[in-house]
């Protein structure tokens, strides 16, 4: 019989495929027909954007907030969660899982907008937006902060007492990374189908390598009650 890990190691790789395959269906619809225009929800999603900038302190929330989550900060931001959990909470192998996942799925979102090469929107851009750099599909913000705040989740998921505490974790993880997407649609340099893919490449990776993780920190476990 199979034990409950090999059960939950089957879901998470089901999860993983399942996103992997969404994902590759995305992008192939991008890659043959979108490259330059909107597909699906992308206008209306864009068109509702566009009337929250009215609002001053929407435009300042969303323009500091999605540069906290850019290139150089979240660089920074995920240096500084992996050095915390390695050296002040002794969770060397989540550091180095988080490590990983950030480095992997950075280099991955890089060659996939090369390939793709879905030229950014050009309507509703703030000002201080408009020089943004590279191709759109898929979106880095949204990949990036999946794996962070999805990796953060599943790190503490076990150790939290509670339904209501696992719960309230991951609406925070969840509410922190659709934040995120919806400001690279608010800024005006991301259509809405960019950030659902950024999503799902980062939960494909999430899902595909909990498994090797939770083996991981089990080994780490056994060793430490043997000695």
């Amino acid at each position: 019989m199979k034990t409950t890990t090999e059960h939950k190691a089957k879901l998470y790789y089901t999860l993983g495929s399942i996103s992997l395959l969404l994902f590759i269906i995305l992008t192939a619809i991008i890659k043959s027909s979108y490259l330059h225009t909107p597909f699906a929800f992308d206008q209306s999603v864009q068109n509702f954007a566009f009337h929250l900038q009215s609002s001053h302190f929407l435009v300042t929330f969303f323009s500091h907030f999605t540069n906290f989550f850019g290139d150089t900060g979240g660089s920074i931001l995920a240096a500084i969660v992996c050095l915390f959990l390695f050296f002040i909470i002794k969770e060397k192998i989540s550091a180095i899982w988080l490590g990983i996942l950030v480095v992997a799925s950075t280099l991955c979102n890089t060659i996939i907008k090369s390939v793709i090469g879905r030229v950014r929107p050009d309507i509703h851009r703030l000002a201080g937006f408009t020089n943004e750099p590279g191709y759109s599909f898929a979106s880095g913000h949204s990949t990036f902060t999946t794996v962070l705040f999805g990796c953060l989740f599943l790190m503490f998921l076990v150790k939290m007492k509670s339904n209501a505490a696992r719960f309230g974790w991951g609406i925070g993880a969840l509410v922190m990374i659709l934040l995120v997407m919806f400001s690279r649609i608010f800024v005006g340099v991301h259509y809405p189908t960019d950030t659902v893919g950024g999503f799902l490449e980062g939960l494909t990776f999430l899902m595909l390598t909990y498994p090797t993780y939770l083996k991981y920190k089990a080994k780490k476990y056994s060793w430490k009650i043997l000695n």
